[in-house]
């Protein structure tokens, strides 16, 4: 039987959901102060964060079997739903002290996942043509193990 969402890759995407909502909590004064250094790890941050769950996101969703367009469309939903989850994260921080919402954030936000999507897209791809040809993890099919 084959599932659309894989639930535990999606429990993983709600969790690390979780752990972004914990980090867009904590006041703006507990960040730091307000130098480069500073502020580019925050910006380091919010690609890291988001790109991880772009492709938890991706992972959750991706078909086991199929390359076309059911991985493509995997693809292209996993990373709205990663905008559309930082809009709501900035969108929340304009209620948390010393914090405010950020378009910019935003549009770093949506590059992160731009950016591990256009990691985990081909990786996925390459494996599942692997698996349709019965290589291994190497790409070795048995006439040549």
């Amino acid at each position: 039987m084959r599932r659309a969402v894989k639930p535990l890759w999606f429990a993983a995407a709600v969790f690390w959901m979780a752990v972004i909502f914990f980090l867009s909590s904590l006041p703006g004064d507990s960040l730091g102060p307000d130098t480069f250094t500073v502020n580019l790890v925050k910006k380091l941050g919010h690609i890291m964060l988001f790109g991880v769950l772009s492709v938890l996101f991706f992972l959750a969703l991706s078909p086991e079997k199929s390359t076309g367009r059911a991985l493509r469309t995997a693809l292209v939903l996993s990373f709205f739903l990663t905008v559309l989850y930082a809009a709501s994260d900035e969108y929340h921080q304009s209620f948390t002290a010393g914090r405010h919402a950020s378009s910019r954030d935003v549009a770093i936000d949506a590059f992160g996942a731009l950016v591990f999507l256009g990691f985990a897209y081909p990786a996925k791809s390459r494996k599942i043509r692997l698996e349709g040809a019965g290589a291994d993890e190497y790409g070795k099919t048995a006439d040549y193990r």
